[in-house]
């Protein structure tokens, strides 16, 4: 019995670890994001910490930054937000070309309060965006990212939300420029996001 058990926990464990490796890399997705696919990059339906919702007209020459997540996200979002907050400094001037966007894949719980104090806590330029459950799930299906709300605790209520974890650069075409799992280093989201930024702008794009 002993050694069953241990077996046992021993799978789970591996699972667990999988499964994880693979929420954070797009592998729980059938259709993850890919570079130079072009996307339906609307906005539609979500509205900023004030109640403003975007506007896609103003949108017709930038970049959009967009990453989706939550804001007790343990390690996966911080790390990705400041990998977007080196990037729009090191992009100095050329920044102003980027719109960059947090998605709240947890409306239930990201208040507009908790979500701009959270995204100002990395970088005042990220705008937090958020919606009806309807309009969160349609919009990141345009993204190709996927989330899943999973009660811990029927009695309390408690739940956790897993989801695919990208920062997804798409050009003012809304074609997707860069697809970067959100297991890179900050430095390393950085890094991609320049070099995809200033090919765009030799390209003309």
């Amino acid at each position: 019995m002993g050694v069953a058990l241990l077996v046992s926990l021993t799978v789970s464990a591996a699972m667990a670890v999988w499964m994880l490796i693979q929420t954070l890399s797009g592998g729980a997705v059938g259709s993850a994001p890919r570079a130079g696919e072009q996307i339906d990059a609307s906005f539609a339906g979500l509205r900023d910490t004030r109640g403003v919702a975007v506007d896609e007209h103003a949108l017709a020459t930038r970049y959009r930054l967009v990453t989706f997540g939550f804001t007790t996200c343990p390690n996966v979002c911080p790390l990705t937000l400041m990998g977007i907050h080196q990037a729009l400094e090191q992009l100095g001037p050329d920044a102003a070309r980027i719109l960059p966007v947090f998605v709240s894949v947890d409306p239930q719980r990201d208040t507009p309060r908790a979500l701009s104090a959270y995204v100002n806590a990395f970088d005042v330029r990220i705008i937090a965006l958020s919606g009806s459950p309807r309009a969160v799930e349609r919009v990141a299906q345009q993204y190709r990212i996927f989330f899943d709300r999973r009660t811990l605790d029927a009695k309390s209520g408690s739940y956790a939300v897993e989801h695919s974890a990208f920062v997804l650069l798409v050009d003012p075409q809304q074609r997707i420029r860069v697809a970067i799992p959100a297991t890179a280093t900050p430095a390393e989201i950085a890094a991609r996001i320049v070099q995809a930024v200033h090919e765009g702008a030799a390209a003309g794009v």
